[in-house]
């Protein structure tokens, strides 16, 4: 990877990693960037909301963007807050 863009912010660290698996599935390679030590501060309350950044490669960038834009439709779909 050369340099990094942030694609996506979580709340929690398992909503970046199934995000993280969904990149996987499309062979884009993406890092989860926190402040949770890694996950083993998982439930303490250090990390913000929307604190937790998955990233990519500034080069796969588009193509990440467009295989999570199912989950942003997801979401809005089982009726949760979206951005409208």
């Amino acid at each position: 990877m050369s340099e990094l863009v942030k694609v996506m912010s979580f709340d929690s660290r398992v909503e970046a990693e199934m995000a993280q698996g969904l990149l996987a599935e499309q062979g884009i390679e993406s890092l989860i960037r926190s402040a949770d030590c890694g996950g083993m501060l998982m439930g303490v309350s250090l990390v913000r909301k929307g604190g937790i950044s998955l990233m990519v490669d500034s080069g796969e960038e588009k193509k990440a963007i467009e295989a999570l834009s199912v989950l942003e439709s997801k979401t809005g779909e089982q009726g949760e807050e979206t951005d409208s």
